[in-house]
């Protein structure tokens, strides 16, 4: 990684880029968030050069299309799941992603320290040419950035309909884990190199230390490490859902302090099982059922992905400070104020 710049460049003014960065928007996605990118973006007009898609497979045939003839940067609007749609196009090129969190959890986004809904420092990463190589692993050839969830999770996400999406947004996932809570859960068997078996009823794979937000599930992770963290739950909704909790309010776990109900491993590869119908999801959308008896192999792919990050660690405050909502109410306030006090001209004498 380059040299990180003294952190108290990160108030300075945006820069422009020499050339608008071109920004893969997708069209149906982030609507409760899109208002805020927008008025943004029009007050970044020449930093960006949006490309609409309408389709994964649209978004990808541009991110390809871009990697393909070396273009430095291509920045994404959009959350995991759309990052990861244009990623695979990414993966082992010269060309960098850059992120513009728009969307509903920015897991990833947090991880490296962009934050949620964080434009300034998204853009600031951009222009900063400070980048991080990104481990990519990939679910029975699925590949994510993040996170990877079996069983209760998944079956949450899974439950969520479009318009129920659409109209509570991260709500919806209430909604949908009292139904959950009460189904019956598959029992999961992971096999981890050298024979070691894993079983529960919820099995979580991270890329990163977060999981959810800005709270931590393990302790060590590292999206560049060439490890997978994981950790299996052994209990019911309830038990699962109280030992995540008391797992973030440690900072997250490791082997070292796994417990009957929370069993942490590292590994770079793997095989997952289950007797039941089993529901995954790859960086928070819905990404298949495993059958009963079908076993799906943990890859680590041979190239990195590269990605734009701040050129100096953020802390929450900063993060805070850059948030969209509050620069927009900063502003207002400054104009606010101009308005009721404007400057006063002086005269000069002949």
């Amino acid at each position: 990684m380059p040299p990180r710049t003294p952190a108290s460049k990160a108030a300075a003014p945006l820069q422009q880029p020499e050339q608008p960065i071109p920004l893969l928007i997708n069209m149906k996605a982030g609507r409760h968030f899109r208002a805020l990118l927008n008025r943004w973006l029009r007050a970044q007009e020449n930093s960006f050069r949006p490309i609409p898609c309408d389709t994964p497979a649209d978004m990808q045939q541009q991110a390809r299309r871009l990697a393909d003839t070396c273009t430095p940067i291509v920045a994404v609007a959009g959350g995991d799941g759309t990052l990861m749609t244009a990623a695979q196009s990414l993966i082992g090129t010269e060309t960098a992603l850059g992120i513009l969190p728009s969307g509903t959890m920015n897991v990833f986004a947090r991880e490296l320290g962009i934050g949620s809904r964080c434009y300034a420092i998204a853009l600031q990463a951009m222009l900063s040419h400070s980048y991080r190589q990104i481990d990519i692993f990939t679910i029975d050839g699925k590949p994510f950035l993040q996170m990877a969830g079996f069983g209760p999770d998944a079956r949450i996400i899974q439950l969520i309909t479009p318009r129920l999406k659409r109209t509570l947004g991260a709500a919806a996932h209430v909604i949908t884990a009292m139904q959950a809570a009460t189904e019956r859960h598959a029992v999961i068997t992971l096999t981890l190199p050298g024979s070691e078996e894993l079983t529960g009823t919820q099995l979580i794979l991270g890329n990163g230390k977060r999981y959810g937000g800005e709270a931590m599930l393990f302790a060590n992770a590292e999206p560049d490490d060439g490890l997978l963290d994981a950790v299996m739950f052994q209990q019911g909704s309830t038990g699962i859902l109280m030992e995540v909790l008391s797992s973030m309010l440690q900072q997250g776990g490791t082997n070292r302090n796994s417990t009957e109900g929370a069993q942490f491993r590292q590994l770079n590869t793997g095989i997952i099982r289950a007797e039941e119908n089993l529901a995954y999801q790859l960086d928070g959308d819905y990404a298949g059922t495993i059958l009963p008896g079908q076993e799906v192999l943990i890859t680590k792919l041979p190239h990195t992905l590269k990605v734009c990050v701040p050129p100096t660690p953020t802390t929450a405050i900063d993060r805070l400070k850059a948030h969209a909502v509050v620069e927009e109410l900063r502003t207002r306030l400054s104009n606010a104020k101009h308005r009721k006090n404007p400057p006063t001209q002086s005269s000069s004498s002949p």
